[in-house]
């Protein structure tokens, strides 16, 4: 029964039979075949049972995008133990909230984070063995070349099932401090191949992996990408030249980026797009924000063998709605159908659906997170029944696609009417002069909140606060428009490149209700 499983292991274990000699991860100057990958893979796994740690422990990872970060989540996977990837954004107090949140017993670290971790080191309460990836020993702590060295490449011989937690994501904090989703082997692995079905993922592609690989949306990619028995190309970081030097060397076919990685690539000066052919991509993906019209129009223009689809998911339900790339231009703003396996309905306050066309809360019923670690009430609020919502409101058009108009915590409520930010930020997107946005609600005497908009101009455009005022006369209705603008250098970002609105009102309403 034990090869029946949807497990992590062992669907990693029939690429590796189909597939020994293929290359399975190619990163910066290194690259394993799939036996190899395997090898190492199992190496580590034997490494921490060999250090006391069983079944159903919490091994807490801090790495950048890298090979090893893909080793640590498969070993733990095949030893039943579920593993705690930590945002590499994280500053000490964070890093310690969440290793010891999820009570880890164990911590793998990268030479770029020792400093930090060595901060919080004196608080982890559980962690009993530290293991450094250095390029040289680290003192207190295990060498991970060495553990894997004096460790056997065998199958580990750990019982393990679908319905076991695998991994626990830590939510990206853009309504507040994170918190821990568990996700089960099948919770990923169903997800995982609904996803080669939606987008005709085959064998042979090759796939790029630029999201961080702590997060939901680049572990949920990568393993699609191995378990089909494709090669994945890690970058260490988000390089716009890079993805096309990606396509160009290794006939990348496919990659799940974010607009603002797209916005990066089309903005690079003419002359250095031109240096590369990027006719081997054929399937893009977009998520984690909504991908602007204008935005979507150049990515069609400049990737014109490819496919692009928009997904709309989370780190508790992963992918829970696609927009096809047959719909892009037809289906303005909206992210899709609910995706292979997955159920959508929008609820009001009582729980009722509403009527095509209405605002209601998206819950969906799927393959969901199995609950957040010791967090009840979260929980609790977080599903009716089976369905599951983390805040996302929406509506739905009489063809049954979807339109996300904000999270519940992002509406504007100015003078008792709703207003959505992104809608604003649509329109405002198309005007010559902006680079990126970002809309917020202010507080305000009269009505409460105020629309205000930050924004960060292209270079040498010149625009001013009348500039944009002009725009929206006849392109929103009055009670839409800004009542302020600000100009900035940037927008704040969490890692996987969502715009952190939250992070933007704070300073708007200190002192006031809190509205973040």
């Amino acid at each position: 029964m034990r090869g029946a499983q949807l497990t992590v292991g062992e669907l990693l274990l029939n690429s590796v039979i189909k597939f020994p000699n293929k290359t399975a991860v190619i990163f910066e100057e290194r690259s394993y075949s799939f036996a190899q990958f395997n090898a190492r893979v199992n190496r580590l796994a034997n490494g921490l049972l060999g250090m006391g740690f069983k079944r159903g422990d919490h091994i807490a990872v801090m790495l950048g995008n890298c090979s090893e970060i893909l080793e640590v989540m498969f070993a733990v996977a095949k030893n039943g133990m579920i593993a705690v990837p930590v945002s590499f954004r994280f500053v000490a107090a964070e890093v310690e909230y969440a290793v010891n949140q999820s009570d880890s017993q164990a911590f793998i670290v990268g030479e770029e984070f020792l400093d930090i971790v060595a901060s919080a080191r004196p608080r982890l309460k559980a962690v009993s063995r530290f293991v450094a990836i250095a390029s040289k020993p680290v003192q207190g702590m295990d060498d991970y070349e060495q553990l894997l060295a004096r460790s056997s490449d065998a199958e580990p011989e750990v019982r393990v099932c679908e319905t076991d937690p695998w991994y626990i994501g830590y939510t990206s904090g853009t309504t507040g401090f994170p918190k821990g989703a568990i996700a089960s082997h099948r919770a990923r692995t169903l997800p995982a191949l609904f996803v080669a079905l939606e987008y005709g993922l085959r064998d042979t592609d090759v796939e790029l992996m630029t999201m961080p690989l702590f997060h939901g949306n680049g572990i949920m990619f990568s393993l699609c990408g191995l378990i089909l028995g494709n090669t994945v190309f890690i970058m260490r970081r988000f390089d716009a030249e890079g993805v096309l030097r990606a396509a160009h060397e290794h006939g990348v076919s496919y990659g799940s980026l974010v607009p603002t990685m797209y916005s990066m690539i089309l903005n690079l000066p003419e002359e250095t797009k031109a240096k590369y052919n990027v006719g081997s991509m054929r399937v893009l993906i977009s998520s984690s924000a909504p991908l602007l019209t204008k935005t979507k129009e150049e990515i069609l223009a400049f990737f014109p063998n490819a496919e692009l689809n928009e997904f709309y998911g989370s780190t508790e339900a992963a992918p829970v709605t696609n927009l096809k790339h047959r719909d892009q231009m037809r289906k303005i703003r909206s992210v899709g159908q609910a995706t292979f396996g997955c159920k959508v309905k929008l609820l009001d306050a009582e729980g009722s659906e509403v009527a095509a066309g209405e605002v209601g809360e998206l819950y969906c019923f799927s393959h969901a997170f199995e609950e957040y670690y010791k967090m009840p009430q979260a929980t609790a609020d977080a599903f009716r029944g089976d369905w599951v919502s983390v805040g996302d409101m929406a509506r739905m058009d009489e063809e049954g696609y979807f339109y996300i108009v904000d999270r519940k915590k992002d509406m504007i409520i100015s003078g008792g009417e709703n207003v959505y930010p992104t809608e604003i930020e649509e329109v405002l997107s198309h005007h010559p002069g902006v680079r990126e946005l970002a809309v917020i609600g202010v507080p305000d005497e009269k009505w409460g909140e105020a629309v205000h908009a930050v924004i960060v101009p292209r270079e040498g455009s010149g625009i001013t606060v009348a500039d944009i005022m002009a725009y929206c006369q006849g392109r929103l209705a009055g009670y839409k428009r800004p009542r302020s603008v600000e100009f900035v250098d940037s927008l704040p970002k969490n890692p996987t490149g969502k715009i952190l609105r939250r992070v933007i009102r704070e300073k708007h309403w200190v002192g006031h209700e809190v509205k973040i």
